[in-house]
């Protein structure tokens, strides 16, 4: 009686469920990224500090014509041809660009970044809602909605967001940090880790 319980089809079938749980379990514990929050924080600070001032007079034509660069930049980023022809043009050699899911170095780098974002999009617009200039840095706060396959089933997503940015002294971005809930709206839009994003969620809310 108890062998026949052990081997029923359904009690094979749940040992297996729970074997393939405590699988996947233990295969995203050891995929867990270690914590580096201050090493973050750092590379953060020391990346902003290296950026000298621009010089940029408030409301001149310099600085006028740099924020009208890297706005428009924001806006075309899901055109690849926009890309190749600006990124150069608005980026400096050595730049830095962490827009949550990454960090980049140099245009050339940020060029490629751009240039594959734009080819997996099927869909971007941003708005660029408000700028607002404190020192040496300018905080440009936007909408965005863009759609891609593999993100909620094709679907649109909207996000909003801050970008916050340092020119150099010939009017190029120097320093570029974005401000936006990736987790809310990228991570939890994915397949399978879109799943695991929505029940963190709801524990943390339960709590």
């Amino acid at each position: 009686m108890f062998l026949s319980i052990i081997f029923h089809p359904f009690a094979t079938f749940v040992a297996g469920l729970l074997v393939a749980l405590c699988a996947v379990f233990f295969l995203l514990n050891s995929c867990a990224a270690p914590n580096r929050s201050a090493e973050n924080v750092a590379l953060y600070r020391s990346s902003m500090e290296k950026v000298v001032s621009s010089g940029l007079e408030a409301g001149g034509p310099g600085e006028k014509a740099a924020l009208q660069r890297f706005t428009s930049f924001l806006q075309g980023i899901g055109d690849v041809k926009y890309v190749r022809e600006n990124t150069l043009q608005v980026y400096s050699a050595d730049a830095y660009l962490d827009d949550t899911l990454a960090v980049h170095h140099g245009a050339a780098e940020i060029e490629a970044y751009f240039i594959k974002t734009s080819e997996t999009m099927t869909d971007y617009h941003v708005t660029v809602d408000d700028v607002a200039r404190s020192g040496n840095d300018y905080y440009v706060r936007w909408t965005m909605k863009f759609a891609a396959p593999a993100l909620s089933g094709g679907k649109p997503v909207t996000s909003v967001g801050i970008s916050q940015v340092r020119f150099n002294r010939d009017g190029k971005v120097a320093f570029h940090q974005d401000f936006w809930d990736s987790g809310k709206n990228f991570y939890a839009h994915l397949p399978v880790i879109g799943g695991a994003v929505g029940y963190v969620s709801k524990r943390l809310k339960s709590n």
